[in-house]
């Protein structure tokens, strides 16, 4: 029995002390690694590093380090980040590993944003298009939209407006509508926003898609048929606190002027004239000369050094359970003309959190604040008057007209006045005849501006059910109240003109629900993906106005100072609006080869009728990628080859609320009183007619792609094809008179929309210490209006008479007027051609298309096309050790424009463009196209003189910058510095034909804002070009 007990206990201590060496060699082969984990541009924070085989790993900090203790000397360590490849490195007794990632450019940017969902780029099946939003923060603008010019094949930009803080027009895909709004909807992190970008910072994106095709958009239904932008701002990151600062100022002028003649030089070229014809010079031209003053008129309607200043400031971090990130912005930006200002201030926070292992919350809440000054009047009223005509009168023009010295001077004092020729000839002339003060007055009496307060706050709720399957919950809230404020003050524009002071303020309120469950699978080669949602939306706007008149000061401008209120201009306006729909959508992939997406939507408005308040938009969309089949694999220089094809319908619902219902505005009226006298009051009255058949506007398109890539991905092309046809147009359509009402909405046509694009990007070097990278699109549209409810043609005038024309079977919209032949060189030319009653020799020769005879409306024809054939952009990226520089070319071809200008004798009298070549008489005919100037001769109709190419090449963008070496900024504790110029609109070229100094400038106001009325520019501001300088540090 002792042997016993002693047999046990010895053997446990030989096992132990056989063992002894092992556990030795064990715990001496663990030990400590350390490191850094860098790309090209050094330390990369946030990279998984990982013992492969274990559990074991950490990730790397701000500065790429990292530390971990590794099991054995054999261990090998895992490194992976997103966009970069795999890496497993040997540990092999190394303390001490320095790992450079190496960019994966088959997973590059793969994953894009779709609605509700994002979805693998090699899985696409639609029409989305993602911006490289690189560089583009240091591009000196204040409008997110300007940023799209030139950059995504499709999406077309039109700069109206070259006023401060002015968002362009957007238009993806041409004209989808020849009435309701053709505006793409704009949707910043899942919520859609009736402001566009308006209220967005550059530096706050991460990311920006568009949804192009039907079949990508159609999961948002009836407000998708322009298209769909997808805006995803920037999140934290499990790390540290992050800071950034950003700031940049620059300054900006007019690119081109009017070669404006001075009053002098006016006067001589009339008196060139009047020799040439043994004449004497006219008593109102000889004026122009005989005053001596000279105001060049066109840069007293610009600021002398216009400016924009931007702040960013930002910090970002967070844990493993909950992230951060909060900036704040400041814009401050000067219009080129006076009383042009926009200043901006927002804030914006996204916060990310995991409440539990399978919830997840989302919260993003942005507050903006903007004010926006603009001109009382337009450009236009500056280069039309005389140099002659002091802003204050000076001496000489006091003693000439009898005003007071220094008082405002306007066209009517120069109305018969009396001046001595050297002869002593006394002359009465009246050079310039306006009622209306100069502009310059007009723009230091009156004001005008507006102020918007936005609100726009969601959250999100992630509930993981099983595996796979997901529950999101996402609410939220827009709101903008906005005033708007104007005032006049006595005697601002005519003489005893009452001070006048309107006051506008609206309140627009969203509120949004959507509910979705999302599942995800994979069981073998089969891939799979389902959407089910409903959403809930009321939207409420209230407006009201009021107009102030009498103040017997113009030092207070509150409405309780005005004496008097303008009845008729005072309302309020109150409306509601709500929808709801139910989704669908389902993605599947085979062997990752075949792919095949169909999603439904349904929507119920209440912006229509019973029985017209539901619309129902499917989609369906198939994919091949062929590079993926065994035929391909061995093909070493192809990276992908996809061929996908997509049919979806879309609908349009942007028109007024209450559109089906008869509504009553305010009127004035007269009655008589019987003694001959009227009697004034206001009444109720009928204008719009309601009509509860209107429904949808709905788009069926079809579109078809090639994705292609190749050579290591360093060429990437994508091939777009589609076609559309939009039913059931809305139109506010005119009725006769003696109705009682001037219009009423319907349905009454179909257009259609064809086009190609192309988007191109290469790595044409990638070195070391040098990277060229260069970026092409190319687009071209093509729309044709195929039924017009019955009628052949639809005219609409714009405010100068002009008109244009939509016509079945022609595009949507075209220049409709006369065709000319030059001008009637003489007499008998006039007397052998036909010809309008007022014309003489030297008016423009108008044809007779039908060889009638006769000049009249029969021989107006179609005389020019108000939008491009095609759009194309190009842009070069090179980096050279710590500089980079980028530069973008857009064109805009194909297009004509109506140049007002050469409508108005006073908007071309005294420019050189128009005078030059001109028609004198017969023994001086010019070059026999150019008219006479003058009132004499020159019919008011509507020609192909005033038609001009608006065709343009611009370098856009241009960027300069320097990023410090991370290595010696850590000395100093920065993670980053960067140094960066920059410009925008540099450099122009247009044809010949165009007279104007700006091809983009468009008047999108009062009739001008249908889309049946378009092409028109008139007193356009100058182009405004922008140098800047800024720095980016980050800590």
């Amino acid at each position: 029995m002792r042997n016993k007990s002693f047999y046990y206990p010895l053997m446990i201590a030989m096992l132990l002390l056989l063992c002894t060496p092992f556990v030795t060699v064990v715990y001496a082969q663990s030990f400590t690694v350390t490191g850094t984990v860098a790309d090209s541009q050094g330390g990369v924070p946030g990279v998984n590093v990982k013992v492969k085989g274990s559990t074991t790993g950490t990730i790397t900090d701000m500065d790429g380090k990292f530390t971990l203790n590794v099991p054995s000397s054999k261990s090998v360590l895992v490194i992976s980040y997103i966009g970069y490849t795999t890496q497993e490195i040997p540990v092999n007794n190394q303390k001490i590993l320095n790992i450079n990632l190496k960019e994966d450019t088959k997973v590059l940017d793969e994953v894009v944003v779709v609605g509700y969902g994002v979805q693998k780029k090699s899985h696409l099946t639609g029409s989305v298009s993602k911006m490289d939003v690189n560089n583009l923060t240091d591009i000196p603008v204040t409008q997110v939209d300007q940023l799209l010019q030139g950059k995504i094949a499709g999406v077309n930009i039109q700069n109206s407006t070259s006023e401060a803080g002015a968002a362009p027009q957007i238009r993806v895909r041409g004209m989808g509508s020849i009435s309701a709004d053709s505006s793409p909807l704009i949707v910043i992190d899942g919520y859609p926003v009736p402001e566009g970008l308006s209220t967005l910072d550059m530096a706050d994106i991460a990311s920006i898609e568009v949804l192009k095709d039907a079949a990508s958009a159609a999961i948002y239904g009836s407000r998708a048929a322009n298209g769909v932008i997808l805006v995803t701002t920037k999140e934290g990151n499990a790390s540290k606190a992050k800071y950034s600062v950003k700031a940049s100022t620059g300054l900006k002028w007019a690119y081109k002027l009017h070669p404006i003649m001075s009053s002098k030089d006016y006067y001589n070229m009339m008196g060139y004239e009047a020799a040439l014809q043994n004449k004497s010079i006219a008593a109102n031209d000889e004026a122009f000369g005989l005053i001596n003053n000279y105001t060049d008129w066109q840069r007293e309607g610009l600021q002398d050094t216009p400016q924009i200043h931007q702040v960013q400031l930002s910090v970002s971090g967070g844990k493993k359970d909950i992230t951060y990130y909060i900036s704040g912005n400041y814009a401050q930006e000067d219009g080129i003309m006076i009383n042009s200002n926009y200043k901006r201030l927002n804030l914006r926070s996204r916060i990310n959190a995991k409440l539990s292992k399978r919830v997840d919350l989302s919260l993003n809440v942005a507050p903006s604040y903007t004010k926006t000054e603009t001109p009382s009047t337009n450009f236009i009223d500056f280069y039309r008057t005389p140099s002659f005509m002091p802003v204050r009168h000076t001496e000489e023009t006091a003693a000439l007209t009898g005003k007071a010295i220094g008082s405002w001077a306007r066209g009517s004092d120069f109305s018969n006045i009396m001046y001595t020729r050297e002869d002593g000839t006394q002359v009465k002339a009246s050079p310039f005849n306006t009622s209306n003060n100069n502009p310059k007055s007009l723009m230091d009496t009156e004001e005008r501006f507006k102020e918007d307060y936005n609100l726009q706050a969601n959250s999100s709720i992630n509930v993981q059910i099983m595996k796979g399957l997901t529950f999101t919950t996402s609410n939220g809230f827009y709101i903008k109240y906005r005033q708007n404020n104007e005032y006049r003050n006595y005697e601002s524009r005519k003489d005893e003109e009452s001070a006048m002071g309107t006051y506008k303020n609206r309140l627009y309120v969203d509120l949004l629900s959507e509910n979705t469950l999302n599942y995800i699978g994979k069981k073998g080669k089969h891939d799979y993906a389902a959407l089910l949602g409903y959403t809930a939306q009321t939207t409420s706007e209230t407006t009201a106005s009021i107009v102030g008149l009498g103040f017997p000061t113009d030092y207070v401008h509150t409405l309780n100072a005005a004496t008097s209120f303008d009845v008729s201009q005072t309302n309020t306006i109150k409306f509601r609006t709500a929808m709801m729909s139910a989704l669908a959508r389902v993605n599947y992939s085979y062997a990752d080869k075949y792919l095949v997406s169909a999603s439904l939507r349904t929507d119920g408005s209440s912006l229509f009728a019973d029985g017209k308040q539901w619309g129902w938009f499917p989609s369906v969309s198939l994919g091949w990628r062929a590079s993926e089949e065994a035929f391909l694999k061995g093909v070493s220089w192809l990276n992908m080859l996809k061929l996908r094809a997509s049919f979806g319908v879309t609908g349009n619902n942007n028109i007024p609320a209450n559109s089906y219902y008869n509504l009553l505005y305010a009127s004035n009226y007269a009655l008589g009183s019987g003694t001959g006298a009227l009697i004034p009051g206001l009444g109720k009255t009928t204008s719009t007619k309601g009509n509860h058949d209107i429904t949808w506007e709905q788009t069926y398109e079809y579109n078809a792609g090639i994705d292609f890539s190749a050579l290591d991905n360093r060429i990437s092309l994508t091939l777009e094809g589609y076609y559309s046809i939009t039913k059931q147009l809305l139109f506010k359509q005119p009725v006769v008179s003696f109705m009682g009402y001037s219009d009423y909405w319907n349905n009454i046509g179909r257009i259609r929309n064809s086009g190609i694009e192309i988007e191109l990007n290469t790595h044409n070097i990638r070195t070391k210490n040098f990277e060229w990278t260069t970026s092409f699109n190319l687009s071209s549209n093509f729309n044709k209006l195929l039924e017009l409810s019955g009628e052949e043609r639809l005219i609409s005038t714009g405010e100068r008479n002009e008109t244009y024309l939509a016509q079945v079977g022609h595009r949507a919209i075209s220049f409709f007027g006369y065709k000319t032949d030059g001008v009637y060189l003489n007499q008998a030319d006039l007397d052998a051609s036909p010809h309008l009653a007022s014309a003489t020799p030297g008016s423009l020769k108008i044809v007779d298309i039908n060889d009638d005879g006769v000049i009249n409306d029969k021989d107006r024809t179609v005389i020019g096309n108000p939008f491009p054939k095609a759009t194309w952009g190009i842009s070069n990226t090179f980096r050279w050790k710590g500089f980079d520089l980028y530069f973008l070319i857009q064109g805009v071809s194909g297009l004509d424009v109506f140049n007002g200008d050469g409508y108005y004798t006073e908007s071309k009298k005294f420019n050189r463009n128009y005078v030059k070549d001109r028609w004198i008489s017969a023994e001086y005919p010019g070059d026999g196209r150019t008219p006479t100037v003058g009132s004499a001769g020159i019919s008011w109709e509507f020609t192909d003189y005033m038609i001009e190419d608006g065709s343009f090449v611009a370098l856009r963008d241009v960027v300069l910058g320097y990023t410090f070496d991370k290595k010696k900024l850590k000395k100093a504790g920065l993670n980053s510095l960067r140094l960066y110029a920059s410009g925008q609109n540099l450099l122009y070229f247009w044809g010949k034909s165009y007279r104007g100094i700006n091809p983009e400038a468009r008047v999108t106001t009062g009739s001008y804002s249908s889309p049946l009325v378009n092409g028109y520019q008139r007193g356009g501001f100058p182009i405004q070009s922008t140098v800047n300088i800024g720095f980016e540090l980050n800590f």
